[in-house]
């Protein structure tokens, strides 16, 4: 008998444009960092993973949580000479399978209304990754200690996509109650979504 599906709804977190030509990491950062090494370039929610266009001290509002943009219209106006650049337009959810019952601390993530106001069909679901409030990545920025990392690479690295993101939300959620426990002073984690709404150029 298969297992009961899991009811996931997503909120609307923000957008923001990521660079797509900075030099893949190197191979001490991928040693620390991550549990698939034979990804070059990680995704991530996490700006200091996947660095964004816009400078962090941009004074501008954009929006209720860290670095995102709650306009994606006002996202492209305001890339102006950036828009040049190489670079993907992508959107961020919050998932959940418990209703949004978890307590979220004052830092976020915060569901507020964005325009547009859900996810579009034609926007590409790039993975799921597990970050903090503040999008801190626990599964790409919280580095795995070297008593640890060979028994958590030979159980997650198989279930982590060339993104270096989840493709199943249940191992999503797993690997969030694992970064709960194995991170506690960035804890609760949560499991977002990362969405492609349009490149320039192939990563």
């Amino acid at each position: 008998m298969s297992p009961h599906p899991l009811h996931v709804e997503e909120a609307l977190l923000g957008f923001d444009a990521r660079e797509v030509s900075l030099p893949p990491w190197d191979a001490s950062r991928r040693d620390l960092y991550l549990l698939r090494r034979d990804v070059q370039k990680p995704l991530s929610v996490d700006s200091t993973v996947w660095p964004s266009l816009f400078p962090v001290d941009l004074p501008e509002w954009r929006g209720p949580n860290q670095g995102l943009w709650d306009d994606l219209s006002r996202l492209r106006a305001s890339l102006g000479q950036r828009s040049s650049q190489a670079h993907w337009t992508v959107a961020v959810s919050w998932v959940s399978i418990d209703g949004f019952s978890k307590p979220s601390p004052s830092a976020g993530p915060y569901r507020e209304p964005m325009t547009p106001p859900a996810i579009d069909p034609a926007w590409r679901r790039l993975g799921f990754d597990v970050a903090d409030a503040g999008l801190t990545s626990g599964l790409t920025n919280c580095g795995y200690l070297q008593t640890e990392v060979a028994g958590l690479r030979a159980s997650w690295a198989s279930d982590l996509n060339e993104h270096h993101l989840f493709t199943d939300v249940a191992k999503a959620f797993a690997f969030r109650d694992l970064t709960d426990r194995r991170v506690p002073e960035h804890a609760p984690f949560f499991a977002y979504a990362l969405w492609l709404v349009e490149g320039q150029r192939s990563r």
